[in-house]
């Protein structure tokens, strides 16, 4: 069987689009899903342009309220006072060893099984 590949450039003021997906076996499926995309990444474009882009806020702060270095894990505490989980290995920037207790972090919240907790750690 063929595979067929579809390749879409798209030239706009300052900027030049470029759909390609993976090759497929069907030819009006690799059509019409290059199609699609062009289209999303041209009212991506159009949105860019208006200024219509939702801005997302950054990671949220807290500040490390307690730690258990033997253990490997620790809390968080936001400004709204309440308690976050984190785990040594979701420190990015720093051993956990490093840490201290009232360092100002950002992170990332989930929700775990016991409870919100962080998915990844900075130091500010």
């Amino acid at each position: 069987r063929s595979l067929y590949n579809v390749h879409i450039d798209i030239t706009v003021p300052g900027v030049e689009l470029v759909v390609k997906l993976d090759p497929n076996t069907d030819l009006y499926v690799s059509i019409r899903d290059s199609f699609h995309d062009a289209r999303r990444k041209l009212e991506d474009f159009a949105r860019r342009q208006r200024g219509d882009v939702k801005h997302h806020e950054g990671s949220p702060h807290a500040r490390i309220s307690s730690l258990f270095p033997d253990k490997g894990y620790g809390f968080l505490t936001t400004p709204d006072g309440r308690e976050i989980y984190f785990h040594e290995h979701s420190i990015l920037n720093r051993k956990f060893k490093q840490l201290e207790i009232g360092v100002e972090v950002r992170f990332a919240e989930e929700m775990g099984e016991k409870g919100p907790q962080a998915s990844s750690v900075t130091v500010v």
